[in-house]
């Protein structure tokens, strides 16, 4: 019969509780085992894993083998390098092996509360606070010498639009004038010329009129 070492589910709806169990590969999970051998708290932060070292040992010597998340709980315990351990002769190996594990442990933990630590404590205000906040105020001077700078320029394109706009208008006035004139001195001299004609015709006139009366004179005389 192959056994193994594995969990089997307990506790209610979105909390978890396993037991690590001896049972047969073939049987269910949460089916029937052999021998209960420790228990599994996920949801607590300190002793979650309570198991019974000498009956692991034991069944581990049987030829159980353990799931990957069993083996995993107990290598971080320790037991699994005390079971490869187990064949070596030399007992000043063994405790120096072990004592190698509980300082890799210790740094662990150690670096587990300094990251906690350092989570919960606020952060210092940087010194760099103060020239940051400068070099905004400089932007902004920058920025607003930079705005007047185009504002005046703008000003000065619009007063050189304005003045050329009344320029030419002053021209286009004075042009309007000068044209009017000469249209008046145009019809001026068309009406000159045409009493001077009318009074040619007028003393032609005369002079016909003249003649005939002293041709008729002579006629009658005669």
């Amino acid at each position: 019969m192959a056994t193994r070492i594995r969990l089997t589910r307990m506790g209610r709806r979105n909390r978890p509780y396993f037991r690590i169990v001896v049972a047969d590969s073939r049987s269910r999970r949460d089916g029937r085992f052999i021998e209960q051998v420790g228990t599994y708290d996920p949801l607590k932060h300190e002793n979650r894993v309570n198991i019974k070292e000498d009956r692991i040992m034991h069944w581990l010597e049987q030829g159980a083998q353990p799931s990957d998340t069993v083996k995993n709980l107990l290598s971080k315990l320790g037991i699994m390098l005390k079971w490869h351990l187990r064949n070596c002769k030399s007992e000043d190996v063994k405790k120096v092996e072990i004592q190698k594990w509980e300082m890799a442990q210790k740094a662990k933990a150690e670096g587990k509360t300094k990251e906690s630590k350092e989570k919960k404590e606020p952060k210092a205000a940087p010194v760099k606070e103060e020239t940051e906040t400068e070099a905004p105020v400089e932007k902004e001077t920058a920025e607003e010498t930079v705005s007047e700078n185009v504002k005046t320029l703008t000003e000065e394109s619009v007063a050189e639009k304005m003045t050329g706009e009344n320029t030419e208008e002053k021209e286009e006035k004075t042009e309007a004038p000068a044209e009017e004139e000469k249209a008046e001195e145009k019809v001026a001299e068309e009406a000159a010329s045409e009493k001077a004609e009318d009074n040619k015709s007028g003393q032609q006139a005369d002079a016909d009129n003249a003649e005939e009366a002293e041709t008729e004179t002579e006629k009658t005389e005669s």
